[in-house]
C-alpha cells in the first residue's frame, strides 16, 4: 500500500532562501512508523528532519516532534525547534497574536517552551528555550584536538578558555579560539577527529569552534560547527543547541559583558557559502547563576512537497 505524507523545507537562521541551516517538517506524520521517519530521514539527507504528531494527553503540549539525523533519533535540537513551530504557525496550527505567543514542545528531552514572535499575522522570529546548561569536564588533550582541527595548538586560550563540554540540551564540546583567522582556517583530519570523539564520553560526536571577533561588527562571536557522523566529519551551517551552549559558556567564563540577559549574536556558516544569524539570550539571577538559555532567529519556507513512498 502506497504512503503519501506532506512535507516543508525551510532555511533557519536565515533571512532569504538558501541561507542558515535548511529542514524538513513533516506537520503530519500520523500512520508513519519510526523505520519509516527514519528512512525519509535519510532520504532528505539534512543535519536533521522533524516529524509532528499529537501530544500525549499527559504531556499538555501544542505538538510532539520527533527530530531525526540521516543515522538515528535524537532528543532536541534547537534549529530544528525553530523551523518546525515555524511551519506550525504559518500553517495555522498555533493561533498567534501579535507580539510573543507561546507554544509547548513535547519532544524526547522533555516539554519544553517555544516562543512565537508574530506582528500582523506574520511570524518575525521563532524562540526556542533550552535546559539549563550543564558544565562538563575540560577537555585536556588539547594538542589532539588541535591535530584534529589542524591548527596551531597556539590558537587556543587554555587558560582563560579551556575547551570544555557544555550541554543546554544536547552536549557539544565548546572550544573558543583565539582568532576569527584560526576558525576560518580549521580543516578537518578525520581520524584524529574520530579520535577526539573517542575521548568524550559516551554519545558525544559534537565539536563547536567559536572566536569573539566575528565578521560583522555588530555581532558577538564567529563559529564552525563539526559533528562525526557514519564515520565521516561534516560540518553543520547554523546549530541552535551549540549556540546556547556557547552562550552559556561565554557568561560562565564571563568572556564577554554579563548582564541580568545577555544578548548574544552568534555568525556561522560563513565558510560553507551558508552564512547564519543566531540570536542567543542568557538571563543570569542576581546571584549570577544561569537561570536560562534561549536561542532563536528568522526562518523563511524554500518549497512544499509530498513523499510517496
Amino acid at each position: 500500500m502506497t504512503k503519501r505524507c506532506d512535507y516543508v523545507k525551510v532555511d533557519v537562521f536565515a533571512k532569504r532562501p538558501f541561507q542558515g541551516n535548511p529542514l524538513a517538517v513533516f506537520p503530519d506524520a500520523r500512520g508513519l512508523t519510526t523505520r519509516e521517519m527514519q528512512s525519509l530521514a535519510k532520504e532528505m539527507n539534512l543535519s536533521e528532519t522533524t516529524f509532528v504528531l499529537p501530544a500525549s494527553r499527559k504531556a499538555r503540549a501544542d505538538a510532539r516532534v520527533r527530530i531525526f539525523t540521516p543515522d538515528a533519533e535524537i532528543p532536541y535540537a534547537g534549529h530544528p525547534t525553530i523551523g518546525t513551530f515555524f511551519v506550525l504557525a504559518k500553517d495555522g496550527r498555533i493561533p498567534l497574536k501579535d507580539g510573543v505567543n507561546v507554544a509547548m514542545m513535547e519532544a524526547k528531552a522533555g516539554i519544553l517552551p517555544v516562543e512565537i514572535f508574530s506582528n500582523g499575522g506574520k511570524v518575525t522570529k521563532v524562540v526556542t528555550v533550552q535546559s539549563r546548561p550543564v558544565f562538563g569536564p575540560v577537555f585536556r588533550k588539547t594538542g589532539l584536538l588541535a591535530e584534529a582541527l589542524s591548527i596551531k595548538r597556539a590558537a587556543l586560550d587554555e587558560s582563560a578558555a579551556p575547551p570544555q563540554l557544555v550541554s543546554t540540551g544536547l552536549p557539544w564540546l565548546i572550544v573558543p579560539l583565539k582568532s576569527r583567522k584560526a576558525v576560518e582556517g580549521i580543516s578537518i583530519n578525520a581520524q584524529a577527529f574520530a579520535k577526539v570523539v573517542s575521548a568524550l564520553p559516551d554519545g558525544v560526536v559534537d565539536v563547536y569552534t567559536t572566536s569573539l571577533d566575528p565578521v560583522d561588527r555588530r555581532a558577538t562571536s564567529h563559529s564552525r560547527a563539526f559533528s562525526l557522523v557514519a564515520g565521516g566529519v561534516v560540518e553543520d551551517p547554523a546549530t541552535g543547541s551549540a549556540s546556547g551552549c556557547l552562550g552559556a559558556y561565554l557568561v560562565n567564563k564571563r568572556l564577554i559583558d554579563v548582564r541580568a540577559s545577555t544578548k548574544i549574536v552568534n555568525e556561522q556558516g560563513f565558510a560553507i557559502g551558508r552564512p547564519s544569524r543566531i540570536g542567543i539570550e542568557v538571563r543570569t539571577t542576581k546571584g549570577g547563576s544561569i537561570e536560562s538559555v534561549r536561542v532563536g532567529g528568522s526562518v523563511v519556507e524554500v518549497m512544499r512537497g509530498t513523499a510517496t513512498f
